[in-house]
């Protein structure tokens, strides 16, 4: 399953974090760890060579000089000696122990203390009392006697602190990972909204509104470029529906002219025939056929000059109520020819601000379109209503009905349901295409609701 891009964004940034605070942790803690021995051991060199010059070898026995009354150097003499040995190196004996040696045990055989006296690096040792790092430096007297000096200085501070912060970034490193993800999160919105808003004013533009454009922002950015695109295309879209549109209403017009001389000459022609009666059948069977092509056009120049906006709209107050009742008034008798009852149905004066004409014709069409696919004997209502402020215009029939895979295309131009459901009838899929053109045109909405064998129920509500 591919994920929405946002959340591949998210997930991909939020990774990311997730990497650098990890790797910063890891930095981090190995440098402040760098840094805190780098600092011991600068401490450990400076008590360890400070301390030599105070150390003086009299009859074998060493002993620290000082003036006791400098505060300073009674505290550094202090630390200095707080871990500190002294070995005899050609013996190995040792002559002088520290209270805070004493109890760690670490005593050096005479073989140690040559091996220290030869590489006198400072070392780390692992006592019950923590960690402590001694320094080892050398020291000769007046008598050219050699003594191994063990400076010594206590780690914990430095473990106790590097243990702090590692436990530190232990607990903040999982909210700082939630917190990356939200902020990830957030960041792939925002980066995403002015696609978001691309997208929304793109799917407003249909093939009535093809000269519509998306927005650009102006920064020259890629989105920008994806909008310009995008407004290229549409514009030699709108350039070649213009054509089409253009083209079927010149056909259209440039057909009405051979159809009414062909329509005069068959007339002509019928009656010459007063005799023959099969030949009258089927020159009057030509009429209509003619007829039904010659209305096809008017609606195809129609619903051509309507989409291409050379139709203007005259908007006044239109109380649909009435409209709907005089309309099914003049249609009763074609009702009546199929034994359809035909009923309207209005609650009180329905305003709307409207072309009477448009809107009549509107209803015309929705009420030839329920008669044409309602058997003999059905019913069929029109109701005019108020809804919320608005107006509410429903046009039922029991008739064939439709399956939901029509429904959503019954108002694109020519389409034409299965042809064995057809019952006959002469509609070339126009009709409802105007219909969607004039409630659009007055701001309104129009839905089907049908079902196979029960009916179908037009609904338009209008502001």
């Amino acid at each position: 399953m591919t994920l929405p891009l946002r959340a591949r964004l998210a997930v991909f940034s939020a990774l990311v974090c997730g990497l650098l605070l990890s790797v910063l942790s890891v930095v981090s803690y190995g440098v402040l760890g760098r840094l805190l021995d780098a600092d011991v051991t600068m401490r450990l060199m400076e008590l360890t060579d400070g301390l030599h010059g105070y150390l003086r070898f009299e009859s074998d026995l060493p002993t620290v000089e000082h003036n006791r009354a400098d505060g300073a150097q009674a505290a550094f003499v202090q630390e200095a000696t707080r871990y500190m040995r002294i070995y005899d190196v050609a013996s190995g004996r040792l002559l002088f122990l520290s209270d805070g040696f004493a109890p760690m045990g670490l005593h050096l055989p005479p073989e140690q203390v040559r091996a220290n006296r030869a590489h006198l690096q400072p070392i780390d040792v692992s006592t019950r009392y923590g960690r402590i790092r001694i320094s080892n430096s050398a020291i000769r007297d007046r008598l050219g006697r050699e003594y191994l000096v063990q400076v010594g200085v206590s780690l914990n501070t430095m473990d106790n602190a590097l243990s702090r912060y590692r436990d530190l970034l232990l607990w903040l490193l999982p909210p700082a990972l939630l917190v990356s993800a939200a902020a990830s999160w957030w960041l792939a919105g925002f980066a995403l909204r002015p696609l978001t808003v691309l997208a929304g004013a793109a799917r407003e533009i249909d093939v009535r509104t093809l000269e519509r454009r998306v927005p650009t922002r102006g920064v020259h950015d890629e989105l920008d470029d994806v909008a310009t695109a995008f407004n290229d295309t549409l514009a030699r879209l709108e350039h070649s529906v213009g054509e089409m549109r253009q083209f079927s209403a010149a056909l259209a017009h440039e057909l009405r002219t051979p159809l009414a001389a062909l329509r005069g000459e068959i007339e002509l022609s019928l009656r010459r025939s007063a005799r023959d009666a099969a030949e009258r059948t089927t020159l009057a069977s030509q009429i209509e056929e003619l007829d039904r092509l010659a209305r096809l056009i008017d609606q195809i120049l129609t619903l051509a000059r309507a989409e291409s906006g050379q139709i203007r709209l005259s908007f006044a107050p239109v109380d649909v109520g009435e409209l709907a009742a005089s309309l099914v008034e003049q249609l009763e008798p074609v009702a009546q020819a199929r034994t359809i009852d035909l009923r309207c149905e209005r609650n009180g004066t329905v305003l709307v601000n409207g072309d009477a004409g448009w809107l009549q014709r509107l209803l015309l069409n929705l009420l030839d379109n329920a008669i044409k696919f309602t058997r003999e004997g059905g019913k069929v209502v029109l109701r005019v209503s108020h809804e919320a402020g608005r107006a509410r215009i429903d046009v039922r029939d029991n008739g064939i009905g439709m399956p939901p895979d029509i429904t959503p295309h019954v108002f694109e131009r020519f389409f034409q349901a299965d042809p064995a459901r057809s019952s006959g009838n002469d509609g070339a899929g126009v009709g409802l295409s105007l219909v969607k053109w004039i409630v659009d045109r007055h701001e309104g909405t129009i839905a089907v609701q049908s079902r196979v064998g029960e009916g179908s129920t037009f609904t338009v509500r209008l502001p």
